[in-house]
C-alpha cells in the first residue's frame, strides 16, 4: 500500500462507483462512531454536563482519524489561571457553609460581610473575592441560594478543566467540519435542549445551514 497514491486509490474507487473516495468511508466511519458514542438521553444534567458529553463523544472520532495536534501556546497558563479561579470557588464555597452555620445559630459577628468601600471599588480582584458575602447579615434562605450558585459555579468550571485538558491533544474541529455528518449533532442538540451554537459556532451554522431543519429523532 506504501506505493498507492492517494489519487489512485480515488481513482479506483470511483470507477466502482461515481462520487465514491476514500473520504466517504473516513466519514462514514466517522458519523457512525460519532452516533454510537453520543448519549441518547441526559435527564437532569445541565448544558456544561451535555456539551461535555459531546466533546468526549467527538474526540473518540477525532482519535478514530488521527486527528492530533500540538498543546496549544499558552495552555499552561489559561489552566493554571482556571485552577487558581476554582480553588477561590471552592474556598468562597466553604465560607458559605459554615455562614449557614453561623446564620442558624444567630452568630451575626461571625459572618464576614462584603465591603464596597471607595478604596475597593474599581479593584476587580477585591470584587471577585467578596462576590459570595453580603452586605448585611443574611437569611438561611438566602445563603442555601448562594451556595447552590457556587456549587454550580465549581461543578461548571471543573467540567470545563476537565474537558480542556482531555482535549489538549486532539483536534475536535478537524471531523466537525469535515467528516461528521452534522444532521448527527443537530438531532442529538434537540433531543437534549442542548443550544446548537454550544457546539456550532456560527460558521459552522452557516456552512450546515441546510441540517438545521433535521428531526430530533433523526439517526444517521
Amino acid at each position: 500500500f506504501h506505493e498507492l497514491s492517494v489519487t489512485e486509490l480515488n481513482k479506483h474507487l470511483s470507477s466502482l462507483m461515481p462520487g465514491l473516495s476514500a473520504k466517504v468511508f473516513r466519514t462514514f466511519n466517522a458519523s457512525v462512531t460519532l452516533e454510537k458514542e453520543l448519549p441518547r438521553v441526559l435527564p437532569g444534567d445541565d448544558v456544561a454536563v451535555k456539551i461535555v458529553s459531546y466533546n468526549d463523544a467527538n474526540r473518540k472520532v477525532a482519535i478514530l482519524c488521527n486527528h492530533q495536534r500540538s498543546v496549544p501556546k499558552g495552555f499552561g497558563s489559561t489552566v493554571d489561571k482556571m485552577n487558581a479561579t476554582l480553588s477561590q470557588l471552592n474556598d468562597q464555597l466553604n465560607e458559605l457553609q459554615a455562614m449557614r452555620v453561623a446564620v442558624k445559630k444567630n452568630k451575626p459577628k461571625a459572618i464576614q460581610l462584603r465591603q464596597d468601600d471607595a478604596d475597593d471599588a474599581d479593584d476587580a480582584d477585591t470584587k471577585k473575592a467578596q462576590l459570595h458575602r453580603f452586605t448585611k447579615v443574611p437569611t438561611v434562605e438566602q445563603v442555601d441560594k448562594k451556595i447552590d450558585s457556587w456549587t454550580k459555579k465549581v461543578k461548571a468550571l471543573d467540567l470545563r478543566l476537565k474537558d480542556k485538558n482531555d482535549n489538549k491533544e486532539v483536534a475536535l474541529g478537524t471531523s466537525k467540519i469535515n467528516y461528521m455528518d452534522p444532521r448527527i449533532t443537530v438531532a442529538w442538540a434537540k433531543r437534549n435542549e442542548v443550544p446548537i451554537s454550544a457546539v456550532f459556532p456560527k460558521a459552522l451554522r452557516e456552512k450546515f445551514v441546510w441540517s438545521m431543519d433535521v428531526d430530533s429523532n433523526w439517526s444517521f
